[in-house]
This record gives structure tokens, C-alpha cells and sequence, in this order.
């Protein structure tokens, strides 16, 4: 699932650097370089994007890029600062960031563990894929 949301690239008066916003979500990023605002920006709306996906929240609509505004907030060069678009797969990144393992304890019956032994079951990987398939990830 690709998602795309508008961010502001504020370039800083005081100091070299950006912080970066998002208008649909709270708190920002920062970042030294152009180079690296993009990464911030994508990591920053993966990590707000994950929780969401985890608490099974619905994500919100996206502003569109054309209702936002540069606002001069006496911490911004407005005319050095500016307003791009940002997208990551946030499965993706989900996967990415939550692939170590956990040992979970399941009970199965007795005769469903015989036969996935017998049928050389791999029983972590089949609860794996079905717990994807429940929670409809890709």
C-alpha cells in the first residue's frame, strides 16, 4: 500500500538545515541537507504510518499539495523553503522495521501437530502467513 502526503521543507534562518512538517500529521523531522530531508520526511510519515497500521487506525485523507502554504512563523526562509510530495509502501516499511522475531507459545490439538510434523509443517511460517492474510498485508 503506497500512500503519498504533502510535506513543507522549512529551511531554517538561524541555523543551516531544514525541519520538515506534514499538514495531516503532528510533530516534525529534521534534517541538514536536501539530500537528507527526503529520507527524514519518508522515515518520519513510515513511523507515523506504522503505529497507525499496528493500532488499525483508518490513515487520513491527504491534503492536497494545493491548499499548502509556506507560512513565514519567524523561524522559516520562506523563499529557501518548499513543499513536496512524499510517498513510501507503508507494508514495506512495516516489514522493514518490525522484522525481528518474536517466540510466541500456541496450543494447537494434538493431532494437528502430528500431522503437520508428519508433513513437515512449518508451523511459524504458516501462522505468519495467515496472520498477514487477517490483517490483509501483502
Amino acid at each position: 500500500m503506497f500512500l503519498v502526503y504533502p510535506a513543507v521543507f522549512h529551511k531554517c534562518i538561524d541555523e543551516d538545515g531544514y525541519f520538515i512538517t506534514f499538514p495531516d500529521f503532528e510533530g516534525a523531522s529534521q534534517a541538514d541537507t536536501e539530500n537528507e530531508c527526503i529520507y527524514m520526511a519518508q522515515d518520519f510519515l513510515g513511523i507515523n504510518l506504522y503505529y497507525m497500521l499496528i493500532d488499525k487506525e483508518e490513515f487520513p485523507k491527504p491534503t492536497s499539495i494545493k491548499d499548502v502554504v509556506i507560512e513565514d512563523d519567524g523561524y522559516t526562509n520562506v523563499e529557501e523553503s518548499f513543499i513536496s510530495l512524499v510517498g513510501i509502501d507503508v507494508q514495506k516499511y512495516a516489514k522493514e522495521i518490525g522484522k525481528e522475531t518474536v517466540r510466541k507459545n500456541i496450543t494447537i490439538p494434538s493431532y494437528l501437530n502430528e500431522m503437520g510434523k508428519n508433513n513437515n509443517i512449518n508451523f511459524s511460517q504458516l501462522l505468519t502467513e495467515a496472520l498477514e492474510r487477517e490483517f490483509e498485508i501483502e
